[in-house]
C-alpha cells in the first residue's frame, strides 16, 4: 500500500486529504508545517509528498528544498497543494525540486487520480 504525506497547518484541509486517500487504499501521513515535515519524510520515507506552500514554522519551499537536499528523501516526489499557482514561494518551491503544482481546487477524486498517476 502506498505512503503519502500530507502537509498542510489547516486542520480541516489535514482531515479531508487524509480522508480521500484512506478510501484510495493509501496510507497517510500528516504533518502541520514544513519542519514537521522534514521530519516525517526522514522517519518514514513516504512514497510521495503533498506539499502545501504557506505554513507557519517553514513553508512548503523552504520544507521541499531541505527534503531535496537530504540524500534520504532527495527521491521522494514533491507535489505542491496550494492556492497560489504563481509567485515566488511557488518558484522556489519547484526550483527547489517540487515535480507538480496542484491548485486546492482540485476535487479530491481529480487530485487522488493524479496523485496516483505520480506514484513510484
Amino acid at each position: 500500500m502506498p505512503t503519502i504525506l500530507c502537509v498542510d497547518d489547516e486542520p480541516t484541509q489535514l482531515t479531508l486529504l487524509e480522508f480521500a486517500f484512506r478510501r484510495s487504499k493509501m496510507t497517510v501521513l500528516k504533518a502541520n508545517n514544513g519542519q514537521e515535515a522534514v521530519a516525517q519524510a526522514d522517519a518514514h520515507h513516504p512514497d510521495i509528498i503533498l506539499m502545501d506552500l504557506m505554513m507557519p514554522v517553514m513553508d512548503g519551499a523552504a520544507a521541499t528544498a531541505a527534503i531535496k537536499q537530504n540524500p534520504a528523501t532527495a527521491d521522494i516526489p514533491i507535489v505542491l497543494f496550494t492556492a497560489y499557482e504563481t509567485g515566488e514561494m511557488a518558484d522556489k518551491a519547484l526550483a527547489a525540486g517540487a515535480v507538480k503544482l496542484i491548485k486546492k481546487t482540485t476535487p479530491p477524486r481529480d487530485l487522488v487520480d493524479l496523485i496516483q498517476k505520480m506514484l513510484p
